[in-house]
C-alpha cells in the first residue's frame, strides 16, 4: 500500500528524505539528494535540520543524526537499525492521517471536529484529509462509512488493511494496538504451527500471530467472514480441512470460532505460509488442489504455460517448491485484491541487473494480463517481483543475460591466477554471466570484453581496444566494485 498518497507534501518529503537515508551507509550528495526526490537543495537542507529536531523530540538524538561528511554530503548516522524503526514509529504514529485511520480501525466514536481539535488542525483541514483518505481506501474496495467513518467493505479486505497499516505503522513493534485476548491468540498459534508443521522464525510468526489476533479482534465485534462460492472448491470434502476443524475445537481455552472463521483462517494462513508447511502436508495440499482442479491450481498452469513459452530458449522443471509458491500466491489474489503480497524489491534494481531475463518476463505478463482477467486484480510489480522469484530459483537468472568474458593478463604464478579467477567468478557468480579466460594466446583475449593486469603493459591500450583494468594480485572488495561498473558498461 502507497500510504506516501494520503499524507501531506511536508510529512512525505520528511518520509522520503529519511528513507532514502537510511537506504545507504555512505553520504549521499546535495545534487544526488535533490534529483532523487526532486526537490530544490535548500529544501533540502531545512528538511534535514527539522529531522534532527525530531530525533530531539523523540529522545533518539544520541542514537540518531543526520551529519555531513563534507560541505554538500550527508548521511544517516546511526548506533543501531533499531533506532532507525523507532523514529519511524514515533514520526508515524503523530501525524494526523495515521492518527484518524488508527480511530477508524479501533472504531473510536472519530468526529472530524474532535479530531482535529485534539491535532491542532483545522477542521476543514481534517475533512479535506478524510476525503483524501476516503478516496485511497476505494482502490482496495473498502469505504468510509457517511457521518461514522466506519470501514465498510468485504471483511478480508477490511483484515488485509488492518495488518498491512500494522506492519507500516508499528514496524512490529509491541504497542497498545491489538493487545486483546493476546494469550488466546497466542496459544491457537502454536497450535496453527504444529497443526501445519511449519518451520517459520520469530518474524514470520509475528506476522501469524497479527493475523490471528486480527481475525479474532473482528470476530467478536462481529464482524464476520462469509464464505464465497468460490472458497468451497478447497474445502468441500477436503480431508486435511476436516481435520483442521477438528483440531481446532479440540481446545476450549483458544478462541470458539465458527465454520466460516475456520474457513477464512485455514485459507489465509495458506496463502501467507504453505511454503513453510510440513514436505507431507504440502504434498496432501498440492495432491488436493490437483483433484479438485482449484482456480489457483487452474492459474498456476496458466501462469507455468505462458512462461515456457516467453523463456522458450530455457528448459526450467518445477519443483514441490516452486508448485506451493505459485498456488499460496494465486490464492492470497482470491481472498484478497490490491494489498502487496510481500515486501517487493524495486522493479528498476531488477531490470538493471538482469535486462534480458526481465524483459522475458514482462512479455509473459503481459500476455496474462490480457488474456486472463484475474491478473488485473493483481498489484503488476506484486505479480513481477513474486514471479521472478520462482523463476528465479529454477533458472539462473544470468542464463539470458549477454555472456561477458574477462580476460586476466598477469605475471602472477599459475596457481594465484587460477586463485584470483576463482575469486571473481565466485564475486559476481548469478549477477552476471560471466567466464573468466585467461592470457595464454592472442585469440583468448580478441574475444574478451574487459582484460584485467597487474603490470602497466606499454603496448596494452595500443594493442587492443577491450577496457583494460589494473589491478593487484590480492586486490580487496572495492576493486570488485570497479570491475562491476565496467561489466554494466560492457553489458549494454
Amino acid at each position: 500500500m502507497e500510504y506516501k498518497e494520503i499524507l501531506d507534501f511536508e510529512s512525505s518529503k520528511l518520509l522520503r528524505l529519511f528513507n532514502l537515508l537510511k537506504s545507504t551507509d555512505n553520504s549521499g550528495s546535495l545534487e544526488s539528494l535533490s534529483n532523487e526526490l526532486g526537490i530544490n537543495a535548500k529544501t533540502i537542507v531545512r528538511s534535514m535540520k527539522k529531522l534532527n529536531k525530531l530525533f530531539k523530540r523523540y529522545q533518539l538524538d544520541e542514537h540518531l543524526a543526520i551529519c555531513s561528511r563534507s560541505k554538500n554530503h550527508f548521511y544517516l548516522r546511526r548506533d543501531n537499525e533499531i533506532y532507525v524503526e523507532f523514529f519511524l514509529v514515533q514520526y508515524l504514529s503523530d501525524l494526523p492521517e495515521i492518527t484518524f485511520l488508527k480511530a477508524i480501525i479501533e472504531e473510536e466514536d472519530t468526529q472530524a471536529k474532535q479530531l482535529a481539535e485534539n491535532l491542532l488542525i483545522s477542521e476543514s483541514s481534517m475533512r479535506r484529509r478524510v476525503k483524501k483518505i476516503n478516496e485511497w481506501l476505494k482502490k482496495y474496495d473498502i469505504y468510509l462509512k457517511r457521518g461514522t467513518y466506519r470501514l465498510v467493505g468485504e471483511e478480508e479486505q477490511i483484515r488485509a488493511f488492518i495488518l498491512h497499516f500494522y506492519w507500516f505503522v508499528y514496524q512490529g513493534t509491541e504497542t497498545k494496538f491489538l493487545l486483546l485476548k493476546k494469550t488466546n491468540c497466542q496459544q491457537l498459534m502454536n497450535q496453527l504451527v504444529h497443526f501445519f508443521k511449519m518451520q517459520i522464525n520469530d518474524l514470520q510468526k509475528e506476522s501469524l500471530f497479527r493475523i490471528i489476533q486480527i481475525a479474532a479482534w473482528r470476530y467478536q465485534k462481529g464482524k464476520k467472514v462469509w464464505i464465497k462460492e468460490e472458497w468451497k472448491q478447497y474445502i468441500e470434502n477436503s480431508s486435511i480441512f476436516s481435520k483442521f476443524v477438528k483440531a481446532m475445537k479440540i481446545d476450549e481455552d483458544t478462541i470458539n470460532w465458527d465454520f466460516e472463521e475456520l474457513c477464512y483462517l485455514y485459507l489465509i494462513i495458506q496463502a501467507h505460509f504453505l511454503p513453510y508447511f510440513g514436505s507431507s502436508i504440502q504434498a496432501y495440499i498440492i495432491e488436493e488442489h490437483y483433484l479438485k482442479k482449484t482456480t489457483s491450481f487452474s492459474n498456476t498452469l496458466v501462469a507455468t504455460n505462458k512462461l515456457k513459452q516467453a523463456f522458450w530458449d530455457t528448459r526450467f522443471d518445477h519443483s514441490k517448491a516452486s508448485v506451493v509458491a505459485f498456488l499460496g500466491f494465486h490464492l492470497y489474489y482470491e481472498l484478497v485484491s490490491g494489498f502487496l503480497f510481500e515486501k517487493n524489491q524495486s522493479e528498476v534494481i531488477l531490470q538493471e541487473n538482469y535486462p534480458d531475463f526481465m524483459e522475458k518476463l514482462n512479455v509473459g505478463l503481459c500476455e496474462l494480463i490480457k488474456e486472463n482477467s484475474i491478473y488485473q486484480r493483481i498489484p503488476i510489480d506484486a505479480l513481477c517481483y513474486r514471479y521472478f522469484m520462482i523463476l528465479s530459483s529454477l533458472i539462473s537468472p544470468v542464463y539470458s543475460e549477454k555472456r561477458i568474458f574477462i580476460c586476466l593478463m598477469t605475471d602472477l604464478s599459475l596457481e594465484k591466477e587460477t586463485e584470483l579467477g576463482q575469486r571473481i567468478n565466485d564475486f559476481f557468480r548469478n549477477k552476471f554471466n560471466l567466464v573468466v579466460v585467461y592470457a595464454r594466446t592472442s585469440k583468448a583475449i580478441s574475444y574478451a570484453d574487459i582484460v584485467l593486469t597487474t603490470v602497466v603493459y606499454q603496448a596494452l591500450n595500443q594493442k587492443y581496444t577491450q577496457p583494460v583494468l589494473l589491478v593487484e594480485p590480492n586486490f580487496s572488495e572495492e576493486v570488485f566494485f570497479q570491475i562491476e561498473k565496467l561489466l554494466k558498461k560492457v553489458r549494454k
